[in-house]
């Protein structure tokens, strides 16, 4: 394999937040600024810049200077050769002429108090903003630049939510859950002339967490909600939840969505970020392709359509791995949930010593590409910031008895306190995988690893067929159930479906079953259904398209 590739989640250094016992960064946003991406992120203390999108450097703001940079949610603009920005929580407008100096920033206050922002600088020389937050509307508003970002026209109501009637809108891990959402992360593009408003439903503490889209032709209208939202969802698979982030373009000119995942179990807002492509079909409909947008990727720049070819066609040769450990702290953190594929869920070792290991028996020898480590956080101290010194330092060992073990990456010397590590290599080929702790484990915790995920070949062969399935909608609009026959061969599955047969990009993929409970379907839309079957080999693309 020639090209470079990564997986998500977004691998840097999620900050402590107090009273989380863990990692998080959310809400975020990426913008071009003089041929570089910048990425902002809730309590952030700073920024990060990239020149490929995958590998980040990190940018530390003097928080006594400038205090908004601890806030939520920024959104931003480049007027000239000024970037803006804001934030959540009542934040100020700073704006810098030079933001690889983060002592360039100057605060220039706010017309009025807002939460989730987002900016958008128009054609007709003025920002716009579009923010709300747990309400069921989101409002715009006409700023000058010119001005010192004046309020001339706002704030008015441009977009509610509608959970009656959009099941994507419901609450829980399925939609399960009839209450209003929490309406919140606008974000909004100026494409070809319509303005697209990206907006997150229905709370980033569920896997269902996603962003609905809606038009308009102006920026202070009302926007209608389009038939294909969501337009990016992911409940199900290791990374869970896709929401409250941002629609950008890259370097060629490709679309990117860049958002929120859910972890959720140490503190509602334990979050990671994950990167899609994305695209504007020539109907005028925006899609994310979130399928497989947990395994390994091509770099952005180094595909012509990353939309349609990111995905590397590697395969999973970890889910469910024989696990053993060093130890293990109890049976909700059993060492098989290192091999789950379920990112909140995880094993832990009983304590953070060096020498505590886990190792996974794939069953067989495979050619291997790429292999992610996922730390979690067990029992850490509550603990806040960045500047702690803290890192993982590891070893992953490979081997083909389970006896003679070589090294396959060496991080005792580690200084980097990430979490997400990736590793792609040329020529592997072993049968287990073994990670051992070398080092004090970041804040104190115990040493746990929610998914050690090897990904290559398969020996074997794909599945035969997809499968013969059935696509049934209740009497609520909202649901629909779709069952199959089991296939032989296959590991799993993938229930795609969406209103244009020849964009099924909304999926549901399930391990080990042959039904799918589906609630995020919109009242009097018509969706079109097909199910694809997969295993560590190959995937079978579904022929059968049903009409429901």
């Amino acid at each position: 394999m020639n090209k470079r590739t990564f997986c998500n989640p977004v691998n840097i250094n999620y900050r402590y937040q107090p009273g989380y016992f863990g990692r998080e960064s959310a809400d975020p946003l990426v913008i071009l600024y003089h041929g570089v991406y910048f990425l902002f992120a809730s309590h952030g203390e700073g920024y990060w810049t990239s020149e490929d999108l995958v590998n980040w450097k990190y940018i530390k703001v003097d928080i006594k200077k400038f205090p908004d940079f601890e806030l939520f949610a920024p959104g931003t603009c480049v007027v000239g050769d000024r970037l803006y920005i804001t934030f959540s929580q009542g934040g100020n407008i700073l704006y810098s002429d030079n933001p690889f100096d983060p002592d360039s920033w100057v605060n220039i206050g706010r017309p009025y108090e807002w939460h989730d922002p987002a900016f958008l600088f128009d054609d007709d020389g003025y920002v716009y903003i579009y923010e709300g937050l747990g309400d069921r509307c989101l409002h715009a508003s006409k700023l000058d630049p010119s001005d010192n970002m004046r309020l001339v026209e706002g704030p008015v109501p441009v977009f509610y939510s509608d959970y009656k009637n959009r099941g994507y809108d419901r609450c829980g891990d399925n939609n399960e859950i009839e209450r209003m959402p929490s309406l919140e992360g606008g974000w909004v593009n100026k494409i070809n002339g319509r303005y697209y408003l990206t907006y997150a439903t229905p709370g980033t503490e569920f896997s269902t967490y996603c962003d609905g889209v809606a038009v308009s032709d102006s920026p202070m209208v009302p926007f209608e909600n389009c038939d294909n939202s969501p337009t990016v969802f992911k409940s199900t698979g290791f990374m869970r939840g896709a929401g409250h982030g941002a629609l950008f373009e890259d370097k060629n000119g490709n679309l990117w969505k860049i958002d929120t995942v859910s972890i959720s179990v140490n503190h509602m807002f334990e979050r990671r970020l994950c990167l899609f492509p994305a695209k504007i079909t020539g109907d005028g409909r925006l899609y994310t392709n979130a399928l497989r947008g947990d395994y390994p990727m091509f770099y952005p720049h180094e595909v012509d359509d990353p939309f349609t070819d990111c995905d590397a066609g590697l395969h999973l040769l970890s889910y469910g791995a024989a696990c053993s450990s060093s130890s293990v702290l109890d049976g909700a953190h059993a060492p098989r949930f290192a091999a789950d594929e379920n990112m909140k869920t995880w094993w832990s070792a009983e304590t953070g010593k060096p020498g505590e290991w886990i190792s996974l028996d794939l069953g067989e020898k495979f050619d291997v590409s790429s292999v992610q480590v996922n730390f979690a956080d067990q029992d850490i101290r509550d603990t806040t910031g960045r500047d702690n010194g803290f890192s993982y330092r590891y070893t992953l060992e490979v081997s083909d008895d389970g006896c003679d073990w070589r090294m396959l990456a060496d991080r005792r010397d580690s200084c980097d306190d990430l979490s997400h590590d990736y590793y792609q290599f040329e020529d592997e080929c072993f049968r287990y995988i073994k990670l051992t702790n070398h080092g004090t484990v970041p804040a104190g915790g115990r040493f746990a690893v929610s998914g050690i995920r090897v990904f290559g070949c398969g020996n074997g062969d794909a599945p035969a067929k997809a499968p013969v399935f059935e696509a049934v909608r209740d009497t609520d609009g909202r649901n629909m159930r779709v069952t199959w026959e089991e296939v032989e061969g296959a590991e799993g599955y993938f229930v795609r479906f969406g209103v244009d047969e020849n964009e099924l990009h909304t999926h549901f993929q399930i391990i080990g079953g042959t039904e799918a409970s589906i609630r995020c379907l919109i009242n009097g839309v018509c969706y079109r259904v097909t199910v694809d079957a997969y295993n560590k080999n190959g995937i079978v693309k579904g022929t059968l398209t049903r009409t429901v």
